[in-house]
């Protein structure tokens, strides 16, 4: 090994150290599940969380970056215009490796499907988005348990501990017998880190596949799960995937929620051990599951389509047997 890669070797381990003992994150953020609540407009039973306000804010970006590609349409492309014809032009035509025969008619969806979770995934990314936000009361008093008045403040020592203890917080307010403690709340966080809007979108995959099926091939779309003309072995078959159907809303559901949530704790806990350099790998990586998550995310829903509008002895256009199943989509 040369001696220059040798001291860049060096320098990176010595500044990822230096920053470890300079910089360091003095307690690991609170990891929520769900989605923090920043108030309630519209009543108690409709509570506006960040990952709602992420979500209108990943609307305007992909609306107004369209309306900016579609205002002075060219010949030859450029910048947003070109952008967005690349983008659609390469995922129409993997629609079509995937189902040459709805994809016109599904594309629509398939294409939402896509760029709005591969948009919330990449401006989860961004510097800022669950980092900044607004302190709020985390405990409403801490009591000292040790103290001999129950009622008594803690001592700085003591909040420094319990700030630590619960996640961090923003700042401490002592009034006379109780010390609160203002913890961050986030005002950005992922749609797809939220599991209501995996769930949605998962529910919306799910019954276009079912209604489309019903559409293509009426009542006969049950023989593909209640097959009783072809013995007892196709029978539990079809009763299995008849399962799967309702198994999909879970695997959509929980694929791309478990995949960005961990993403973002992963990059939290990076942080938190070395601040400087060591989190970009990971970053890195969560780039890439940014992307590869909202395609797998519409090119499933888009092969699950084609298998529940293809009859089951239909044959394709070569006269090959067409039968997909569950197994084959997820190879």
């Amino acid at each position: 090994m040369k001696p220059r890669t040798i001291l860049t070797i060096v320098g990176v381990l010595a500044v990822m150290l230096i920053s470890r003992f300079l910089l360091p994150i003095k307690a690991l953020p609170e990891v929520s599940v769900a989605a923090e609540v920043l108030g309630r407009p519209f009543g108690e039973w409709f509570p506006f969380t960040n990952s709602i306000l992420m979500t209108i804010l990943v609307d305007l970006v992909i609306v107004i970056s369209i309306v900016m590609a579609t205002r002075k349409m060219n010949l030859v492309p450029r910048g947003a215009q070109n952008f967005w014809e690349f983008a659609v032009e390469a995922f129409y035509g993997l629609g079509e490796s995937i189902d040459r025969r709805n994809i016109r008619r599904i594309f629509p969806l398939v294409a939402t499907i896509f760029f709005f979770v591969a948009f919330s995934n990449f401006l989860a990314l961004v510097p800022g988005v669950g980092s900044i936000g607004l302190c709020r009361t985390h405990e409403a008093a801490l009591i000292n348990p040790s103290a001999a008045e129950p009622a008594a403040a803690l001592s700085e020592e003591e909040v420094t501990k319990e700030v630590n203890a619960t996640g961090g917080a923003c700042s401490t307010y002592q009034a006379e017998g109780h010390t609160e403690v203002y913890s961050l709340v986030p005002l950005l966080r992922s749609p797809s880190a939220d599991l209501n809007t995996t769930l949605a979108i998962a529910l919306i995959a799910f019954f276009t596949v079912e209604y489309l099926g019903f559409k293509q091939l009426g009542v006969g779309y049950l023989g593909k799960f209640f097959n009783f003309k072809e013995g007892p072995i196709m029978l539990v078959v079809g009763i299995l995937e008849f399962i799967s159907e309702f198994v999909r809303i879970l695997s959509f559901t929980f694929r791309l929620f478990g995949n960005i949530f961990a993403g973002e704790v992963v990059l939290a806990v990076m942080a938190f051990l070395i601040p400087w350099l060591l989190p970009l790998p990971f970053y890195g990586l969560e780039i890439f599951v940014a992307f590869i998550q909202a395609f797998i995310f519409a090119a499933l829903t888009l092969a699950f389509i084609n298998q529940a509008t293809t009859g089951h002895h239909e044959t394709d256009e070569h006269g090959d047997h067409i039968e997909a199943s569950p197994a084959d989509i997820a190879h």
